[in-house]
């Protein structure tokens, strides 16, 4: 079984399937785990309806011991099961949690077959080969968006740096803390010019803040293919809302120096 350093496990063999537990499920969606065993009770009860799922293919009934001493309710859920709740899961919750799952049970599967890298396993959840591994999945839903792949690989790896703390994972989230800096460093290949409010604003002779106030104005700032945040927090805009700001120039400047 595939554990992190406070022993917890989190990908187990159960009749020849790899599971996770839907309590470390819930962990890793920010859902309270009577909610989620709602969630599935229900998508249980929709699949009986359907003659191509089975509910044991992606579900699985199962109990653990309380604090207590108490026989509560849980079930297990396979790849496919994770796969059917992350499908349910809106925005980011969805991609990071999809990138945790897939590169957790990979990882299991290169340990079971005896193809770990590195001789540390208290360090497996770190090493290049569960990165890769997830990032290929995030390509494959981003082809031919560059810059914006590099955005959405930073946010994913400070959203897994805070799920790596969760865990008391201090190590691997600072590796993808830094990850995050370099990703949003590098310039992919075929990466477009970027430019600083400060020099959209030299060249508008006008301030840095007031870029910034007009980049919310004219919705610039909502718009991934315009414009991004750096993990530090400053904006960055792309050419073609360079274009836009100079559009609006005698508006910008107006208001400016009125």
């Amino acid at each position: 079984m595939l554990k992190l350093e406070n022993q917890v496990e989190i990908i187990k063999q159960v009749n020849d399937q790899e599971v996770m537990d839907s309590r470390d499920v819930a962990k890793m969606i920010g859902k309270r785990h009577r909610d989620l065993m709602r969630d599935i009770r229900r998508y249980i009860s929709e699949m009986a309806t359907s003659a191509k799922l089975r509910a044991l293919d992606f579900f699985i009934e199962s109990t653990y011991e309380d604090a207590k001493g108490e026989t509560r309710d849980c079930y297990l859920l396979t790849k496919q099961g994770c796969e059917f709740v992350a499908n349910k899961l809106t925005g980011k919750k969805g991609t990071i949690f999809t990138a945790t799952y897939v590169g957790l049970f990979n990882q299991y599967q290169e340990e079971h077959n005896g193809k770990m890298i590195g001789a540390d396993k208290n360090l497996t959840r770190e090493n290049l080969e569960f990165k890769l591994k997830w990032l290929a999945e995030m390509r494959k839903q981003n082809i031919n968006k560059e810059h914006q792949l590099r955005n959405e690989d930073a946010k994913i790896w400070l959203e897994l740096a805070n799920v790596a703390d969760d865990y008391g994972k201090r190590r691997m989230a600072t590796e993808m803390r830094n990850e995050a800096i370099n990703t949003m460093t590098a310039l992919p290949v075929g990466g477009q010019r970027e430019y600083t409010a400060s020099e959209i604003a030299n060249k508008l002779g006008v301030s840095a803040i007031q870029i910034g106030k007009w980049g919310n104005k004219l919705g610039i700032k909502r718009d991934q293919h315009l414009s991004y945040r750096t993990p530090e927090g400053a904006w960055r805009y792309f050419p073609e809302a360079v274009e836009l700001f100079q559009k609006n120039q005698l508006e910008i400047q107006e208001d400016f120096w009125d």
